[in-house]
């Protein structure tokens, strides 16, 4: 089979200009999905097989671990997420306690935020604090009434279960988890808006110290508001009509219409409804998935210090959809060389071919199956199947013999083992 003198030389030619082009095919997607990796948006599976079609549907789609981004949409799960992250991150870049302290209020927020009243006249700083366990404090005794100023009652603008003062710590507290509305703040300065003098500006820095920390929500407090709430009700989250909800029957009906299209537009029809299906998740899972990116980005500028990001980044976990991502990328890149050097030829034509038919299944161009996105028509037969039978062809071949590595090694042995003959 390796003797040249059995094919014609323009088969050899073909053959190999054959091999070698599909090689360099392979090398380059390959390379260029590992160029993005070290960019903003580096390359992934996930979208090409959430939309996988056929009848291994479900298995490529599983191999993302989300086929239908739920879990970013689900907040027990993003929470656990994001606890498992931190954790993560602490040991990591070992952090120390004081910056644990900090990445939990990052994430989990405070469970008061206060602000001391400052007691000398014409004080230029109040000292504030914001504790991720402190005490909500106590209302200032009846016994120490000059603690606030003339004018100033929470309880009267009802507000006493949302900010309280401490007379001996001289300290404003605003609840963590009621947070404090812009509103209810206004009231707050409205009973003193005619108040003149150092106790009144220090108790209207105290308060506008403790508001502007307990006004920035926590990233799980921001979560809540999305998925269930209103973002500008703070940590008071309003119930709202979900839109979950619609996004899991547009799911449903897809899947039931996936099952009975049997015509045309009832493909078409069914496209449509894909296509609005992603649009809403990425409605819903867009801005989830933005704070997932901000959190880690906050994290590394304003807590990990400069000796600590000489640990390099933290690295992603092991799941089923990186692995898939690492064997493609490597496939790719590896792959195209042999077959551009001519090195193990057949075998790595008959691997090859069996990477690229799994392409193939992901979203095959068969009857009764959804018409894949993309410029492409194709009926049972797509490039990626003319890729895979040219692919077993040359596996039948020994083109690595003709032109390249397999030729050089082929005589290496055959030299030595003529020496061992002629050495007996």
């Amino acid at each position: 089979m390796a003797e040249i003198r059995r094919y014609s030389i323009a088969a050899v030619i073909c053959l190999v200009v054959l091999r070698v082009g599909i090689g360099w095919q392979l090398l380059y997607e390959g390379l260029w999905k590992i160029d993005t990796l070290s960019s903003s948006s580096p390359w992934t599976s996930d979208g090409y097989l959430k939309s996988s079609q056929g009848p291994m549907r479900n298995i490529f789609r599983a191999m993302t671990g989300d086929p239908n981004d739920q879990a970013w949409l689900d907040e027990d799960a993003v929470v656990a997420r994001w606890d498992t992250w931190k954790q993560r991150f602490a040991r990591h870049y070992g952090l120390d306690e004081k910056q644990v302290g900090r990445l939990n209020q990052l994430v989990d927020g405070s469970s008061v935020y206060a602000a001391t009243i400052a007691t000398p006249p014409n004080t230029a700083a109040v000292n504030s604090v914001s504790s991720a366990s402190g005490s909500a404090g106590t209302h200032p005794p009846s016994s120490a009434p000059s603690a606030l100023p003339p004018g100033v009652d929470f309880k009267a603008a009802r507000l006493d279960d949302v900010i309280s003062f401490d007379a001996k710590t001289k300290r404003l507290t605003i609840d963590g988890k009621a947070h404090m509305l812009p509103a209810e703040k206004q009231t707050l300065e409205d009973q003193v808006a005619d108040g003149e003098g150092p106790e009144y500006d220090g108790y209207r820095k105290a308060l506008n110290d403790a508001f502007t920390r307990a006004s920035r929500l926590s990233y799980k407090e921001r979560l809540r508001a999305h998925l269930v709430g209103n973002p500008d009700n703070a940590g008071r989250i309003d119930g709202r009509i979900s839109q979950l909800q619609l996004y899991n029957d547009m799911l449903g009906r897809y899947e039931q219409k996936l099952t009975s299209a049997t015509m045309a537009f009832e493909f078409d029809h069914l496209n449509q409804t894909w296509s609005d299906a992603r649009a809403k998740a990425m409605e819903l899972a867009g801005p989830v998935r933005a704070m997932d990116a901000e959190l880690r980005a906050e994290a590394m500028d304003d807590i990990v210090t400069v000796d600590q990001l000489k640990r390099g980044p933290l690295p992603e976990p092991w799941t089923i959809l990186k692995i898939v991502d690492v064997l493609t990328i490597t496939g790719l890149a590896a792959l195209g060389i042999l077959l551009i050097v001519g090195l193990f030829t057949r075998f790595t034509a008959l691997s090859a071919a069996l990477m690229v038919f799994g392409f193939y299944l992901a979203m095959p161009p068969l009857p009764g199956v959804p018409e894949a996105p993309g410029p492409e028509h194709s009926f049972i037969v797509n490039k990626n199947l003319v890729e895979v039978l040219a692919l077993m062809a040359l596996a039948f071949v020994p083109s690595g013999y003709w032109f390249g590595l397999d030729n050089i090694i082929a005589r290496m042995f055959a030299r030595k083992s003529r020496v061992t003959v002629a050495g007996k």
